[in-house]
């Protein structure tokens, strides 16, 4: 490795690399995940066992338990020149929120739990970061370097080499009485290179990627942004509004035959955007929590504003009880309490299907009433949590909140 110390990064765009390329980048690139853990448990078993080793079997854990300094050191790099830099990235120096339309857990589903585990949105096997390292990966080098300096750290690992090359174990040398914690302690700092590296890649995954991606089996458009309920909200409106999209509900699932006639959305349009209201609803439910910029006021499009401005004085929705109104969470989270969200949507593609090979004049029973029940109501919120936004009802430190009353008792995650 180069003396990186004395390099400056050209420009702000350069940082990220600038910053990994202190030793991170160069000790994970040439290994898999899991050939890097593999490795440093083979190192662990034979620091802690009696057999002899041959010379090209030292040499290879030689070569390996270099790469792991090498990583600690890139680590120390990265937290001494970001201070150094005062640098600020949006993705790591953010604050996050608990979500403010999170499912009330009187209504949560038994897999919710595993749906929202803090890690569940990385594709690689993760087990050591906690929610708040996983949220701002510098976190976790910070925690690895208060139970040691970085001296203390390379002395150990100095010992460790040593120990490889004279062919003897930990406990005969007496340098680590705790191998297995020193152990444990390199495999979170390598699960936290691996999140700085997707950082550096701008590749790191929203936190409800595996909800979109692997749940719903939906449409992921790369971007961080771009996995927010709230962006997809105003998707749903683009060159949409609220009342195309109710009659173009009341259409499909008619009462009588004077509604019984097509809708005013083009067909295929008409599916995509029906099948995101329902997606877009049960994702605005789950997550524990939100990066800040998710709940930006400011980033709300008025392009895209549901309602024509002169109606937004006294527009009301028509779907929604006064009372349901005044908590759209607990509104929200009954609505899809108990359902499949993904057999919900195959029923409602079947739905568009029929009626349009029937020129709109299918009947309807229970399960359509619910849905349209279901697609009427989430439409009303969507349309409010928008609203919401564009009228930038804020308080005090600048993020939106549901128009809702506050439950008095914090519910335990």
């Amino acid at each position: 490795m180069e003396n990186q110390y004395l390099k400056e990064p050209d420009d702000e765009y350069e940082i990220p690399w600038f910053l990994i390329a202190g030793g991170i980048f160069e000790s994970i690139q040439d290994d898999t995940f899991e050939a890097f853990n593999e490795k440093l448990w083979n190192i662990l078993i034979a620091l802690t066992s009696r057999n002899n080793k041959s010379e090209e079997e030292r040499k290879q854990l030689v070569a390996n338990l270099d790469k792991v300094i090498l990583m600690v050191k890139g680590c120390h790099y990265f937290l001494h020149h970001k201070k150094r830099l005062h640098y600020k990235e949006d993705w790591i120096d953010i604050k996050w929120y608990k979500n403010p339309y999170r499912c009330s857990k009187k209504y949560r589903s038994k897999a919710d739990r595993k749906l929202n585990h803090h890690l569940a949105h990385f594709e690689y096997p993760f087990t050591k970061l906690s929610r708040q390292e996983i949220q701002n990966f510098p976190k976790a080098f910070k925690n690895f370097f208060s139970k040691m300096d970085l001296s203390s750290w390379l002395n150990l690992l100095g010992d460790w080499k040593n120990c490889v090359l004279n062919d003897e174990s930990l406990f005969e040398w007496m340098v680590d009485y705790a191998p297995l914690e020193t152990y444990e302690q390199l495999l979170k700092l390598h699960e936290a290179c691996i999140v700085a590296y997707h950082w550096a890649e701008i590749d790191y995954p929203p936190p409800n990627r595996h909800l979109i991606k692997d749940y719903l089996s939906s449409d992921y458009v790369d971007g961080y942004r771009s996995a927010s309920p709230y962006e997809r909200i105003e998707q749903i409106f683009y060159e949409k509004n609220h009342t195309d999209l109710r009659d173009s509900i009341l259409s499909l699932y008619p009462l009588n035959p004077s509604e019984n006639k097509p809708p005013n959305i083009e067909i295929d349009d008409l599916r995509y955007t029906l099948r995101w209201l329902l997606e877009t609803g049960w994702l605005l439910l789950q997550t524990n929590y939100f990066p800040e910029d998710w709940l930006d006021p400011d980033a709300a499009d008025f392009l895209r504003c549901p309602v024509p401005k002169r109606e937004l004085s006294f527009w009301k929705p028509e779907s929604l009880s006064n009372k349901e109104q005044k908590n759209l969470k607990k509104t929200l989270s009954k609505l899809y309490y108990g359902i499949d969200v993904r057999k919900n949507i195959s029923v409602l593609d079947g739905r568009i299907i029929f009626q349009y090979e029937r020129g709109w004049s299918a009947g309807m029973g229970e399960e359509g009433l619910e849905t349209r029940n279901r697609l009427l109501k989430t439409l009303d919120i969507l349309t409010l949590v928008l609203l919401d936004l564009c009228k930038r009802r804020t308080k005090p430190e600048g993020i939106c909140y549901p128009p809702e009353k506050t439950e008095k008792v914090e519910e335990k995650e």
